[in-house]
């Protein structure tokens, strides 16, 4: 599906037609918000899941160096200023978003961003910033990363996932396919729950070493003093769809009080990215009472302006794309075709 896309989105650019849709979009009331994870070279962390390696430097580059050239970068204020006045965006307005706070943000993707004069907004889970230094549950790094590095390293032949069955690991596609099934366990789980479940998974399988690759908070300060927008991105990166009340408070106030408390005055509004964009009503109702602005996550697609509703502000999800596929779902019509086969 996703070659022949490309294929697709190379032929509308080599006949010239997505450069003629691009400049006669002059509506104000699109928003274009793309979510980023990682900017890095596929070998240079292998213990990091390479599902969340959203473009290569090079390809980010080209990426950055189209939005500049064709469409009209904005940042999170101009955002927030066009939705409190009530005044438009300038055509093509797109804004560029990574989710995680991993390093490879400071270290490749913000000086692209910088050179370019792409502004950015970055959410982060604030339990891990610092924590492999203060240890505690987040020492260890995200999940998924922890789960991949222990199935690229382990020696077992296979797995026994309870609920699942025996999984064999003899080589990378039945890893691979092992990873995906045990991910949506844990995401099936309430957060608690699947983190001691997955810790009893993994523990016997390899002996891992922390794979923390989060920014600190001195890191995230010279960013945030550089002009990057750092966000609420959870406490804990616990799927709030999956946490009672008052856990989803508690992470909701947590995660907003750190960030205000690690960047001082140089926080922006509050302003949250759902984790794993997993959100529903209840979830909304309860950002909104936790006194965020407001919120990215669950709907895949380009918005209107003002949005449908403030607390899920879609997004478009940036994978290992080809340019010519990048450009093409900045389309309306291509976006909207997106949602409509992968869902949300």
């Amino acid at each position: 599906m996703k070659a022949l896309a490309g294929r697709a989105a190379s032929v509308l650019a080599a006949s010239g037609l997505l450069g003629v849709l691009e400049a006669g979009d002059r509506r104000g009331d699109r928003l274009r918000v793309l979510a980023y994870h990682r900017v890095d070279e596929p070998e240079a962390e292998p213990d990091l899941d390479p599902g969340l390696l959203s473009a290569t430097p090079r390809d980010f580059e080209a990426q950055m160096e189209l939005l500049a050239r064709r469409y009209r970068p904005i940042s999170l204020a101009d955002l927030i200023d066009a939705l409190d006045t009530g005044r438009p965006l300038p055509p093509r307005a797109v804004l560029v978003t990574f989710d995680d706070g991993y390093r490879d943000f400071a270290e490749r993707a913000w000086p692209i961003l910088a050179r370019v004069g792409v502004p950015a907004v970055l959410f982060v889970s604030t339990a891990f910033p610092d924590a492999d230094t203060a240890g505690g549950a987040a020492a260890g790094g995200f999940w998924w990363d922890r789960l991949h590095a222990t199935l690229a390293r382990t020696r077992e032949k296979a797995v026994d996932v309870g609920g699942v069955g025996r999984l064999p690991l003899g080589d990378a596609r039945e890893r691979r396919e092992a990873h995906r099934r045990i991910r949506a366990r844990v995401k099936a789980m309430e957060h608690d729950a699947a983190m001691g479940w997955l810790d009893g998974l993994l523990a016997p399988l390899a002996d891992l070493p922390p794979v923390h690759r989060v920014l600190g908070w001195d890191a995230l300060r010279k960013l945030a003093g550089e002009g990057v927008a750092v966000c609420a991105h959870g406490h804990r990166h616990a799927l709030m769809t999956r946490l009672d009340d008052a856990a989803l408070a508690e992470d909701l106030a947590t995660s907003k009080r750190r960030i205000e408390q690690g960047l001082g005055e140089a926080a922006p509004p509050p302003v949250l990215a759902y984790p794993a964009s997993a959100c529903d009503e209840r979830v909304r109702r309860a950002v909104r009472s936790a006194g965020y602005r407001l919120a990215f996550g669950g709907l895949r697609g380009i918005d209107s302006l003002p949005p449908a509703e403030d607390y899920e502000v879609m997004r478009l999800p940036v994978q290992r794309y080809a340019t010519a596929l990048f450009r093409a779902q900045l389309r309306p019509s291509v976006a909207w075709a997106g949602r409509m086969v992968l869902g949300r």
